[in-house]
């Protein structure tokens, strides 16, 4: 049963009050519960799950602590049952005197957005501020797709040995082309697990990560993978950002991510993933997953050397061959390196110019894919070609329909 339900001063348990999210804390032992209770003194307190299912408001957000006394494999299983049916819930792990990598592995497994050792007050205290945060950022989320399509969709990978090449720019301007174009759904994740930055360019507030949805796919629950995408409102793009902080790559399978991907083809007609820019074994598990496989260069020595020197430690042509297309990036820019000489280096052809553009800086700062911000722009004609060659037979909608959802965005 519930044992103390006091209403938190601007949340609202009970009263529905300004703040979007309510805290809540549940722990079996009565002794770990007060010792939570006095760094949260204004959550509510249960000693049961079930407790706190019954006093649950549909589509309220609520930051739930979760005690040591739940600490544990049947506890993680009952956790992750309930964040299942309940997406509004924001679980945080209060666990023993030291957060060990198998207890972090355990509870990100149950879809724990964070875990704190119980002796750490200050700790504790800024996870559920975090967490609420999240839950309160209005984010809309999508509608679970259920239906499979027949066949599984395209996975596209979009990489790059170097950063500051614009991969990101690139792999968000071109799914969202492509989610304009087409009828059918298009994803797009970020695989970055260290820095990954598309819910910063798209305007997107991250509620559940890549990491959430790792966790999902390793319990077989593939409807809550799929549920975790969020809806960029103007282009229709379903999108799973990265984690919030830098992940330890001990912490992720690859062949998990590459799950979740798989889960995602499986309603999706086309999946476009953002790698990290460098070499690891996401990246590696990925490109061979991978239908299409977007190289990003840039018209400087660096990048072209660094593509180059990735290629060949990835061994791209042996794993990829002709899944490889080539991206050159401000490939107009006037700096005594011509693009036949990157071809030759590469030995890809350039097969997508995009050119120097000031509307894409511009776009970036504000927060809006260029193709949107600027559909006239010759970088948005560039990423809107490579939309409809990713698309094929798949890129139907017509000009008219275009226009009235980028006139939505301006408006």
């Amino acid at each position: 049963m519930a044992l103390e339900q006091t209403g938190v001063p601007g949340v609202g348990w009970n009263d529905g009050g300004a703040a979007q999210y309510d805290v809540a804390i549940v722990e079996p032992d009565s002794r770990a519960r007060l010792r939570l209770g006095a760094t949260l003194s204004t959550a509510a307190q249960f000693d049961t799950l079930e407790a706190l299912s019954q006093s649950l408001r549909p589509g309220r957000g609520v930051v739930v602590v979760f005690g040591p006394g739940l600490a544990s494999p049947y506890g993680f299983e009952q956790v992750h049952r309930l964040i299942s049916v309940r997406p509004e819930l924001g679980a945080i792990f209060a666990v023993g005197s030291e957060v060990t990598t198998p207890m972090l592995h355990a509870a990100l497994r149950a879809g724990a957005r964070d875990t704190v050792a119980v002796t750490d007050p200050a700790a504790l205290a800024d996870a559920v501020s975090r967490v609420g945060a999240l839950l309160g950022g209005g984010v809309s989320r999508a509608p679970v797709p259920t239906e499979h399509r027949a066949a599984p969709g395209r996975l596209i990978v979009v990489f790059s040995a170097k950063g500051g090449v614009g991969k990101s720019t690139v792999a968000i301007n071109v799914a969202v082309a492509m989610a304009h174009r087409s009828e059918e759904r298009v994803a797009l994740v970020d695989a970055d697990l260290h820095f990954g930055d598309v819910a910063v360019l798209l305007g997107i507030p991250p509620q559940q990560t890549v990491l959430d949805a790792v966790g999902a796919a390793q319990y077989g629950d593939h409807d809550l993978v799929r549920s975790m995408l969020v809806t960029h409102r103007p282009s229709g793009l379903l999108v799973l950002p990265a984690p919030t902080e830098p992940t330890l790559d001990s912490l992720v399978d690859p062949a998990d991510i590459v799950s979740v991907c798989q889960t995602l083809q499986q309603t999706c007609a086309h999946v476009i993933a953002d790698l990290p820019p460098q070499i690891d074994d996401v990246t590696v598990a990925l490109i061979e997953a991978a239908d299409v496989v977007l190289l990003i260069g840039g018209m400087d020595i660096p990048s072209v050397k660094n593509l180059k020197i990735g290629m060949q430690a990835l061994d791209l042509h042996a794993i990829a061959g002709p899944k490889l297309r080539l991206v050159l990036n401000r490939a107009n820019t006037q700096v005594k390196l011509d693009v036949r000489e990157v071809e030759s280096v590469l030995g890809l052809r350039a097969e997508f110019p995009i050119p120097s553009d000031i509307s894409v800086p511009i776009a970036v700062n504000a927060g809006v894919p260029v193709v949107e911000y600027a559909p006239d722009a010759p970088a948005s004609r560039a990423f809107d070609r490579i939309a409809r060659s990713m698309l094929g037979g798949d890129a139907v909608v017509g000009k008219g329909r275009r226009r009235a959802r980028r006139a939505a965005v301006r408006a």
